[in-house]
C-alpha cells in the first residue's frame, strides 16, 4: 500500500498551552490545546486516513481490513502498537506512573505503557520531573504524596530544546510547564495521577487521585533514565519502539520491516514515494506502511522524527 497522512485527534485538558496552534499550526477550535494525538489507534482516540485507499478510514478499521500495513505478522485483532502525540503544557502536568505489561493487564484489561519524550521547545527554566534522587520505601512514598512533599524526592531536571528522555513503566514522572515534546509510547492510555497539586477539574472538584495504584507499580529506586540509543541518527531505541531525527535528504525502503511514521519536526520536507508526493510542514505527518514496495525519499531543508517498531 501506498503511504497516506493522518488527521490528528486533539485532546484539550487545564494544563494546555497556545504553542500547537500558533508554532505547529494545528486548527484547534479552542484557544488552548494539550494534546495532538499524531499517530492513534486507540478507543480513546483514532487517527482518520486523508489519502489513498483508505481515505476515511479510521486507522483501526485500516489495520483491521490490511493488516500488512502494520507488519508481515500482525493479525487483524492485534493491537496497534504505539502512539505518537504532540504535548503542551502552560501548566505543570499531574505526577503520574504508567504500570508494565502484566500490572495493566490484571487491573485495566489493557497494555502498560513505556514511553520517550524528545523536547521540542522550551521556555527558560522550564523542567520535568523523572523519577526518584534516592531509594526509598513504599511507606515512605506515601508519606510523602500524602504531606505534599512528594516534589522534594523527585528528580528535576532542567531541560534544552532536543533533549531525549526513556520513562520505563514504574517511573514517577511529570512536565513541567513552557514544554513542547513529542511523546513516542505503547498504545495504551492508563495513567495513574499520584499528586495533582490540589488543582479542581472542569466540574470544580479535585481531579481524581489513583495513588493505591501507583503505590502497586511505582519504582522505588534512582534509574539512569537517559535515552538508548544506537547511532547518531537514532535517538531512542528500546524493546518497544525505535526513534530517529532526520535531516533531509534521506531514503529508506520498509521490506516488509514493519512501518514508518513520520513527522516533520523542522521547515518542511517533500516526501516522495512512487507516484505519491507530499509536502509536508512543521507539524504535519506521513504514514509508510510496511507493505509499500517503493523507497520513499526525503527531500527539503525540514527535519523530522521517524518512530517505528
Amino acid at each position: 500500500m501506498l503511504p497516506f497522512r493522518l488527521k490528528p485527534v486533539y485532546k484539550n485538558y487545564l494544563w494546555g498551552g497556545k504553542n500547537l496552534i500558533h508554532s505547529w499550526g494545528k486548527d484547534s477550535e479552542t484557544e488552548i490545546l494539550a494534546e495532538s494525538w499524531e499517530l492513534a489507534s486507540h478507543k480513546d482516540g483514532d487517527n482518520i486516513i486523508l489519502d489513498g485507499s483508505c481515505k476515511n478510514l479510521t486507522l483501526s478499521e485500516a489495520v483491521k481490513k490490511y493488516p500488512e500495513i502494520v507488519s508481515p505478522e500482525f493479525k487483524p485483532d492485534d493491537t496497534f502498537p504505539l502512539m505518537f502525540k504532540l504535548i503542551d503544557s502552560q501548566l505543570p502536568l499531574s505526577i503520574q506512573v504508567h504500570p508494565n505489561d502484566e500490572y495493566a493487564m490484571i487491573h485495566e484489561h489493557s497494555k502498560g505503557k513505556v514511553e520517550s519524550w524528545y523536547i521540542l521547545n522550551h521556555e527558560e527554566g522550564a523542567y520535568i520531573y523523572l523519577g526518584l534522587k534516592h531509594k526509598i520505601t513504599r511507606s515512605e512514598l506515601e508519606d510523602a504524596i500524602m504531606n505534599h512533599s512528594l516534589t522534594d524526592i523527585l528528580n528535576k531536571i532542567y531541560v534544552n530544546d532536543g533533549d531525549t528522555f526513556f520513562i520505563p513503566s514504574g517511573t514517577l514522572h511529570a512536565i513541567g510547564s513552557g514544554v513542547t515534546l513529542a511523546e513516542i509510547q505503547e498504545n495504551s492510555n492508563i495513567t495513574y495521577r499520584v499528586y495533582d497539586y490540589g488543582r479542581l477539574g472542569a466540574d470544580g472538584k479535585p481531579r481524581e487521585l489513583h495513588i493505591a495504584k501507583a503505590l502497586d507499580v511505582a519504582n522505588l529506586e534512582p534509574v539512569n533514565y537517559s535515552a538508548p540509543r544506537k547511532s547518531e541518527n537514532i535517538i531512542m531505541k528500546c524493546v518497544e519502539f525505535c526513534v530517529e531525527r532526520i535531516k533531509a535528504p534521506y531514503s529508506c525502503r520498509t521490506n516488509n520491516n514493519g512501518f514508518r511514521f513520520i513527522l516533520c519536526i523542522d521547515g518542511m520536507i517533500n516526501f516522495t514515494c512512487g507516484n505519491v508526493h507530499y509536502e509536508i510542514q512543521k507539524g504535519r505527518n506521513v504514514f509508510v506502511p510496511s507493505d509499500c514496495e517503493n523507497e520513499f525519499m526525503i527531500e527539503g531543508n525540514g527535519e523530522c522524527l521517524i518512530t517505528s517498531e
